[in-house]
């Protein structure tokens, strides 16, 4: 079983399950979700929630508008998405993204 990197996060339990709930019901229930940007740091306050989402096929524009509208209303923080094929070689935002991030789903 892959296991979960700790790390510190400014989202509470309830917040990271809408997260997984809305992106296995929209997308797929394998997805891989990180989340990185601010809100993997406990100094700072606010910000919005930045989440790299992996899936096959990848997100498309329309899907990923409908997923990050449903995922404002329900935490009512503004949500940033990035979408990412498997199988593609990350591009360098998102290989920074996936390296400081925090997995909200176990990674291999």
């Amino acid at each position: 079983q892959p296991s979960i990197r700790i790390k510190a996060m400014r989202l509470s339990t309830k917040q990271t399950e809408i997260i997984k709930s809305i992106i296995a019901r929209e997308i797929s229930s394998d997805a891989k979700i990180w989340l990185f940007g601010s809100r993997t740091d406990d100094t700072r306050r606010g910000g919005d929630v930045d989440l790299l989402i992996e899936s096959q096929p990848p997100l498309g524009l329309w899907q990923r508008a409908k997923v990050k509208n449903l995922l404002e209303t329900a935490l009512k923080i503004p949500v940033d998405i990035i979408a990412k094929s498997p199988e593609a070689e990350p591009t360098p935002f998102q290989a920074i993204a996936l390296t400081t991030g925090y997995p909200l789903t176990p990674t291999p």
